[in-house]
């Protein structure tokens, strides 16, 4: 049986399948077991996916019928009267749906939207701790979920630059505890006492991640309306930094150079927090960078979003060459494939936007001098040439790689031109309105994508 040539969406009216068919279309139960049991005990499953035999168009094929079934049986369960396995089968739904969409769109935004509204009516914004009939386990797989879903939250409205739709004045869930499978069971009447934060587990990295992005959360929240007093800068920033030190060591951010002997992953770990931090930095500091006026504080936050962005394309530079053959990440490639290139969008866009209005002799104290203007070049350059790679899958690559371009070429050759004339180069890409939604977190929507979710935001 087929099924429709179009892409469905949750968000449109959707006449399900019997339960009958969607049950027919389903793989034999060995397949499926085997897949469920990669899916829980395997890392990296993706050569397991490989040696299918599928085709790229097949294996894509396969993810739109998965994504549509799921669609139907959501749908066909009545979603929204929030029954039992609800909330996690609309959570990798919606991972599913970014994964799927490479390029940013709205619906990712409402969707998200969809997801947490119903996990309010579970009441999952409410800490288990105010129904004692909750056992302990249920307890921590519920706050589990729902940071999970703040953690997507946040994301994807910085994705499309629009409010989060949490609003944490109305929650009160606290972060779960740290403790692995087998520490805890629906045998337990008390929650065991947590591991301590010096044994490494996905689990506690997870959690240490979700602290940071409760702090950019935040961050987002007090300069979304507009630019937020210097008392307030102050104190975010201090946050930020005492939140930094609380970091265990074993996920510190350090060189790779000195990370040879450790674990891939939780070198890549490393390297998310550290995205993950200076994405907070510049959303602290991002509406004076935009003002772009003279004077000690405005010249402070230039740097530091500068400073913030050079870092992040440092990062895909790195993860580039490493998971090349023979790289520290080789074999764990694919997990970094499609989880940050927003970010590393992000930081493309912001110092092609520090570049575009430079002066190469202009004075320190102008407010067109560009500090670090030789390293804003060459990280461009070579962001340029990663773009480039995936300039074929993904509309918003490409525009990228044509806003570098001109940049650049402005960059090299300076010219009393205004910002307007250099835009109009640059037909379809990006316009002098450009300028002004960088304020809301995205200098032009097109050019803002969500190029999937972050790692590890399925571990429930």
């Amino acid at each position: 049986m087929g099924l429709p040539t179009t892409r469905m969406s949750l968000l449109t009216s959707v006449a399900c399948l019997p339960k009958e068919d969607i049950l027919a279309m389903m793989p034999p139960r060995k397949v499926v077991d085997r897949h469920v049991s990669h899916f829980f005990n395997a890392f990296d499953f993706a050569p397991d996916i490989g040696a299918s035999g599928l085709s790229a168009t097949e294996s894509q094929d396969t993810l739109d019928t998965y994504r549509t079934l799921t669609i139907h049986c959501l749908v066909a369960g009545d979603y929204l009267r929030s029954g039992r396995y609800t909330i996690e089968t609309l959570t990798l739904h919606f991972a599913l749906d970014q994964n799927v969409n490479v390029d940013t769109h709205a619906g990712t935004w409402v969707l998200m939207g969809v997801v947490i509204r119903v996990a309010m009516r579970m009441g999952l914004h409410r800490d288990p701790a105010h129904w004692p009939t909750i056992r302990p386990l249920q307890a921590e797989l519920r706050r589990r979920i729902w940071m999970t879903l703040y953690d997507m939250d946040f994301f994807t409205s910085t994705q499309v630059g629009l409010p989060r739709i949490i609003k944490d004045s109305q929650c009160d869930t606290q972060p779960p505890a740290h403790l692995v499978d087998g520490d805890i069971s629906l045998e337990h009447d008390e929650t065991p006492v947590e591991r301590p934060l010096t044994e490494p587990s996905s689990l506690l990295y997870i959690i240490q991640r979700h602290r940071i992005i409760t702090l950019a959360a935040e961050i987002y929240d007090a300069t979304e309306g507009g630019p937020p007093l210097a008392a307030t800068i102050s104190a975010l920033s201090t946050k930020l930094e005492e939140t930094v030190q609380s970091i265990p060591a074993w996920l510190k951010h350090k060189p790779l150079e000195a990370s040879i002997a450790d674990n891939p992953v939780t070198i890549l770990y490393r390297m998310f927090l550290d995205i993950l931090i200076h994405k907070a930095v510049y959303l602290l500091h991002r509406r004076a960078f935009v003002k772009g006026s003279s004077g000690e504080e405005n010249a402070k936050s230039s740097k530091a979003c500068i400073d913030a962005a050079l870092a992040i394309l440092d990062h895909q530079r790195r993860m580039s060459e490493e998971t090349q053959p023979g790289g520290l990440m080789y074999a764990i490639r694919w997990k970094v494939a499609t989880s940050l290139n927003h970010e590393f969008l992000q930081a493309t866009m912001m110092l092609c936007f520090a570049l575009s209005r430079s002066d190469e002799d202009a004075e320190p104290s102008s407010t067109n001098f560009m500090p670090r203007r030789d390293d804003i070049m060459e990280a461009l350059a070579t962001a340029r040439g990663l773009w480039e790679m995936n300039a074929g899958q993904s509309t918003e690559a490409q525009r990228a790689v044509k806003t570098i371009s001109v940049v650049l070429k402005h960059g090299e050759s300076p010219t009393t031109a205004s910002l307007d004339d250099l835009f109009k180069q640059m037909p379809g890409v990006i316009a002098p309105s450009y300028l002004d939604p960088f304020e809301d977190m995205a200098l032009d929507p097109s050019l803002f994508g969500a190029f999937g979710s972050m790692p590890g935001d399925l571990t429930l």
